[in-house]
């Protein structure tokens, strides 16, 4: 993964970009329409994919870029459902997945400063948006804030994650970058120790000026941002659009498709057998070539594809688009991501445990063989814990999984009817 923390001194807003090492996909989290040349020049000077402008609130003292990013590369943009807004291409809510290659972040609603405050975890940091700044927070005497409800998400929220957990604001006026979790619990001078009373009342006695640039940005904000055509003639803006750029879905965009949605499920047929969205069809993720596929599909038909988590689907997606599939749709979040937002599902007969859960068991399983047998058989014992470790590891190296080709020849994970041998 790639890392990047940009700053906008007119505004004082940190800008994020993270991308994926192997796909080259990124995101980039609070941009600023000033500094769109800077965040294309870095997309093409990285070779990256934009795939999301994601924004953790409407802001007030700048005009987001992602409506113009998503002009020139393709990108899709979100803001949160609670800010009520139009124009971007989703609208998240608390508990949310945004994949983008190998990576995931996960939506945390933090409200208070706006309504429809959001912070974006991903591996050992969170960005907080404008609710808890280094040594601070977010104002919320305007845009419907709510010093109560800001406290609640730092304290019940926020402050639930470890101490150790690096905090990336999106703004700091004092030249300081980041902060942990921690940090603020013991250090923040207007939550350290303060009761729910004594916040509210910090918040109601500040009297800070408006930010200078909010009767422009809250509007254009509201409205998906600016594109393109707003920035000055002399612009030299490079289009980064791919001729065919990755879709991506959300369950709930694929359920309100109806039974017109063309749906490839790439489990095993056992795990299809079991369990699947009604009206979807099967090839397994080691069958699923180019050529099956479009035995049953044309290449310019648009096709659905999903898996258990979205992995196994996210690999096939990518195939399917490098061997010419003009209209490949990857769902994201998988069967997981529908059961959990309660969607329908067609159930059969025959259970059969996840090919993600029967590698963990499997190889977890050969870890703790070795490790016993080495310590009371023979110490030679231990190249079995070894060998599941080196396996895993080339797994995840090389997206080549010799565990799940073997696990899925095992008669459990045949489909119904079919003698394995």
């Amino acid at each position: 993964m790639s890392f990047l923390q940009l700053f906008d001194e007119n505004s004082s807003t940190f800008t994020y970009l993270i991308s994926d090492d192997v796909t080259h996909e990124a995101v980039l989290i609070d941009s600023v329409i000033d500094q769109v040349e800077r965040d294309l020049s870095l997309l093409q000077e990285h070779e990256l994919k934009l795939k999301y402008a994601l924004e953790t609130h409407v802001h007030a003292d700048h005009v987001t870029a992602g409506l113009a990013l998503k002009q020139a590369t393709g990108a899709q943009t979100a803001v949160a459902q609670d800010c009520h807004a139009q124009g971007y291409d989703f609208y998240l809510k608390d508990g949310d997945v945004i994949l983008f290659g190998r990576e995931e972040l996960l939506v945390l609603a933090t409200p208070g400063h706006t309504p429809g405050s959001v912070s974006f975890l991903w591996r050992d940091r969170v960005f907080t948006g404008d609710a808890l700044l280094i040594g601070g927070c977010g104002r919320t005497d305007f845009q419907n804030g709510n010093a109560e409800a800001l406290y609640r998400s730092i304290t019940e929220k926020l402050f639930s994650l470890d101490d150790q957990t690096l905090v990336y604001p999106a703004h700091d006026y004092k030249g300081r970058r980041v902060s942990s979790i921690g940090e603020e619990k013991r250090l923040n001078p207007r939550l350290a120790g303060k009761t729910l009373e004594e916040f509210v009342s910090i918040m109601n006695n500040l009297n800070l000026p408006m930010p200078k640039h909010i009767q422009e940005a809250v509007p254009a904000n509201l409205g998906g941002g600016v594109g393109l055509e707003a920035l000055s003639s002399s612009a030299e803006i490079p289009s980064l659009a791919a001729p065919h750029p990755s879709h991506h879905v959300s369950v709930q965009e694929l359920a309100e498709l109806g039974e017109k949605a063309k749906i490839l499920d790439v489990r095993t047929p056992a795990e299809f057998a079991a369990y699947h969205l009604p009206g979807s069809f099967n090839i397994p993720f080691e069958e699923c070539d180019p050529v099956r596929v479009a035995a049953v599909v044309p290449k310019n038909a648009a096709l659905y594809c999903l898996c258990q988590t979205g992995t196994r689907s996210q690999l096939i997606a990518s195939r399917l688009q490098a061997a010419g599939f003009s209209n490949i749709v990857h769902v994201d979040g998988g069967i997981n991501a529908w059961e959990a937002a309660g969607l329908p599902l067609q159930r059969g007969t025959k259970t059969t445990m996840s090919m993600e859960r029967q590698i963990r068991l499997t190889a977890g399983g050969l870890v703790l063989l070795g490790l016993v047998l080495g310590t009371w058989l023979h110490p030679l014992a231990y190249l079995i814990s070894a060998v599941a470790g080196a396996g895993l590891f080339y797994g995840g190296i090389t997206d080549n999984c010799n565990l799940t080709r073997l696990l899925v020849k095992m008669p459990w994970n045949a489909p119904p009817g079919k003698n394995p041998h």
